[in-house]
């Protein structure tokens, strides 16, 4: 059985025009308070190399009628440490509905396994829900996602909430297949869990790097740079991780 909604384009398209640069500037001023609001304790610097391959495109090959639900499948490799010691390994999957040229809605599952230092290993079980926008402009391309998170891990049995605000930049440079790249990510428990979440600003991740479209069509896209993680940690010193990432995005 196919699913159908039916939802008038002109009007979403007319919404989300008034509304996408009342967005933009909000999302702006919380990333950018965020991360300093628990930055006061001792700081202690970590560095390693994270790895990610994304691939996102439609159902459009299997069905004409399904062209507006997309698929989402993600993996992960975190290493620490100096880049000697596996830190995590992720897999994300997710499908969801675009909503207008720009607006898309997702429902999802990820698997976290985490390597702590001298410990066993956790494993994590995720929900997330995401709202995505993205939009190209004269003076360079902006996206953001909103994604909440229920998160069960093994070593407790509350279910942590974490909203997660991200915001993009791309601008080309060179030519139209190499870009600079500017990201900023910002973290935030909503409960805090017997597995040790605590309610409250939790992390920001700051990007910035280059982008290279492999192709002329623009289905393959890697980008490398350098991530600054800042990590609250309020039983302890917080981490500060300088990392190299390098992802390779797939579209179709």
């Amino acid at each position: 059985m196919i699913l159908h909604l039916n939802i008038d384009s002109s009007l979403t398209s007319s919404f989300w025009k008034k509304l996408e640069m009342k967005m933009i500037f909000p999302l702006i001023c919380v990333l950018a308070i965020l991360p300093w609001s628990n930055a006061t304790a001792e700081t202690v610097d970590k560095f390693g190399i994270w790895g990610a391959i994304q691939g996102q495109g439609s159902f459009t090959h299997a069905d004409s009628e399904l062209r507006k639900w997309q698929w989402w499948m993600e993996g992960q490799g975190r290493w620490f440490n100096n880049a000697s010691q596996q830190g995590q390994s992720i897999v994300r999957p997710g499908i969801g509905y675009q909503l207008s040229d720009q607006v898309s809605v997702w429902l999802g599952y990820a698997w976290v396994r985490t390597y702590p230092e001298g410990q066993d290993h956790t494993d994590e079980h995720r929900i997330w829900q995401q709202l995505s926008w993205n939009k190209p402009y004269s003076w360079g391309g902006l996206a953001t996602r909103t994604r909440l998170e229920q998160r069960f891990l093994n070593t407790g049995n509350d279910a942590g909430w974490r909203f997660r605000q991200f915001l993009k930049y791309t601008y080309p440079i060179f030519s139209e297949r190499i870009y600079l790249s500017l990201w900023d990510e910002v973290f935030v428990n909503m409960n805090s869990t017997d597995w040790g979440a605590k309610s409250g600003f939790g992390q920001n991740r700051l990007f910035t790097g280059l982008g290279f479209f492999v192709d002329s069509k623009q289905h393959y896209r890697f980008e490398l740079g350098y991530i600054n993680q800042f990590v609250n940690l309020e039983s302890q010193n917080n981490q500060m991780d300088h990392l190299i990432s390098g992802s390779l995005f797939i579209r179709y």
